[in-house]
């Protein structure tokens, strides 16, 4: 089943993540994009509800590999105006993902941990690029300490 209202419950409740607020009461948050996707698939995290653009399946702009990957989770499917009214992304690639968040006890050590702000990052590259160099530094300074 497609879903072609913005006013289905499911579709309203994915909405309401792009505000911080609600981000925080529901211990959810949304990712965009094949490559985060994929990588939350492999890292394991607690995929919620996995959102596809049925016109981007026929198109093939999304593989069948990745189909085949997210077959495992709750999948909805949307026709392209509901998914554009989900997205916050300029150029989306017609799938997203809410992503439970995890609940982490570990307090933020100030004088050790290092700690990144971001704001809005379009490119999904770009975020990796950023991860990975942090974990370089992170590897680099407690080895030098």
């Amino acid at each position: 089943m497609i879903i072609t209202s913005k006013d289905n419950e499911t579709i309203k409740k994915i909405r309401k993540l792009k505000e911080k607020k609600y981000r925080d009461v529901n211990g959810k948050y949304i990712i965009e994009g094949i490559k985060l996707i994929k990588e939350a698939i492999e890292e394991k995290a607690d995929i919620d509800t996995i959102v596809v653009c049925d016109n981007c399946v026929k198109t093939g702009e999304i593989d069948q590999k990745i189909l085949y990957e997210i077959a495992k989770y709750n999948c909805v499917y949307v026709d392209e105006k509901v998914f554009n009214n989900i997205t916050d992304v300029q150029n989306p690639q017609g799938i997203l993902a809410v992503i439970e968040k995890k609940n982490s006890d570990k307090d933020i050590k100030f004088d050790e941990d290092i700690i990144v702000i971001l704001d809005d990052i379009q490119d999904p590259g770009n975020l990796g690029t950023i991860l990975r160099t942090i974990d370089s530094v992170r590897a680099f300074t407690s080895h030098s300490i």
